[in-house]
């Protein structure tokens, strides 16, 4: 036995923790968190750092008699079906819960598994509220578009008969009549349903060509850094949508800065091991180690709506509309991907995980 005993390899908790699909934490004793796996990172929308050393309570919302078992030394494992958990500002979703003692000195272990629906929504799937809104989007192109288009000829006639005076008017017209367009075209670029096509792309394409894009704007008082893992291989993806979404992030980091002297906006790339999804279409989990993510310094979102970032029409910008990060959503879910948001420290990151291109070939799904 003890020969046998010695064969068997050892690890530390941390590599235990993150090589655990679902979302994992240990606590010692007092309910401290003491680590966390990606998987966990993601069902709480909370970062590792932010994570550890405070009472998991404190993280995770529960029924007071789950907080007393999660400082009760005396208790037996705790397994409980369905319970109602608050996570990341989030609303309220059912878990299956489940603590178990671990090692001798008081720690356990304690495993989260959302339920399908609520699993589903964690991966980025857009729920019924996107659809209602791609049915509204497609409504609205339908019956406003063309009625516009007729409003800004007769202001373009109507501009040559009238005096400068009156021009101001009419110029005044056709660039509301172009601000209204450009909403109904963002709206059918989010409702369209059918899936866009994704192959092996090789990542840093699309991020070069946002970048130039970005940078031809001359944004003042913004410092652009970049933090890129050469090593990366090919990605699932479409070259048009990532450069759609980092778009995106980076407008929205750069508006978020306020013109801050110290602004920065960092850009960065990493192969992350541990996180994965369940999109519900056969082909069971699929691994997404491929991390691009958008940061900024500015002073982040308002607590009250970072649970409901990537639902349509929520913005904190006065003259915002709200479908940006609805999109990025929208685009990294047609990817086989999922999009994230998280404040770490005094840095607001915008993160999406995508899959290897080898891996969703090795399955047969390419596209």
């Amino acid at each position: 036995m003890s020969a046998l005993t010695s064969s068997i390899p050892t690890f530390d908790h941390d590599e235990l923790i993150q090589s655990h699909p679902v979302a994992t934490l240990l606590i010692d004793k007092g309910g401290v968190v003491l680590f966390v796996n990606a998987a966990a990172e993601q069902l709480c929308n909370i970062s590792r750092s932010v994570m550890v050393g405070r009472i998991v309570y404190d993280l995770i919302s529960m029924d007071r008699s789950y907080r007393r078992r999660m400082i009760d030394q005396s208790a037996s494992a705790l397994f409980a079906h369905r319970a109602e958990i608050a996570v990341g500002g989030r609303k309220a979703i059912l878990v299956d819960m489940q603590l178990v003692p671990y090692g001798q000195s008081g720690h356990r272990i304690l495993a989260l598994v959302p339920s399908q629906s609520d699993a589903e929504l964690m991966g980025g799937v857009i729920g019924r509220s996107g659809r209602a809104a791609g049915a509204a989007a497609s409504m609205l192109a339908h019956e406003i578009k063309n009625p516009l288009a007729g409003i800004k000829g007769a202001a373009q006639l109507l501009a040559r008969k009238t005096d400068a005076g009156g021009e101001r008017f009419t110029s005044l017209i056709c660039a509301e009549v172009d601000r209204i367009t450009n909403l109904i075209d963002q709206m059918e670029h989010f409702s369209r349903g059918q899936p866009i096509a994704c192959s092996a792309i090789n990542l840093y394409q699309p991020i070069h060509q946002a970048m130039e894009a970005i940078r031809a704007r001359r944004i003042s008082g913004v410092r652009f850094t970049e933090d890129f893992d050469p090593s990366l291989p090919p990605v699932h993806g479409n070259h048009d949508a990532m450069v759609q979404i980092l778009l995106n992030l980076v407008t929205n980091a750069c508006e978020a800065l306020g013109g801050r002297s110290n602004g920065i906006v960092r850009l960065a790339t990493a192969y992350r091991h541990g996180l994965s999804i369940d999109n519900g279409d056969g082909r069971g989990r699929i691994a997404l180690p491929i991390e691009v993510s958008v940061s900024d310094n500015g002073p982040g979102v308002p607590a009250d709506i970072r649970g409901d970032l990537f639902d349509p029409f929520v913005t904190t910008k006065r003259e915002g509309r709200g479908l940006g990060l609805a999109l990025v959503a929208k685009l990294a879910r047609d990817m086989g991907g999922t999009a994230q948001h998280v404040r770490d420290g005094e840095w607001t990151r915008f993160r999406v995980h995508l899959p290897v291109a080898a891996d969703i070939g090795s399955k047969g799904q390419g596209r």
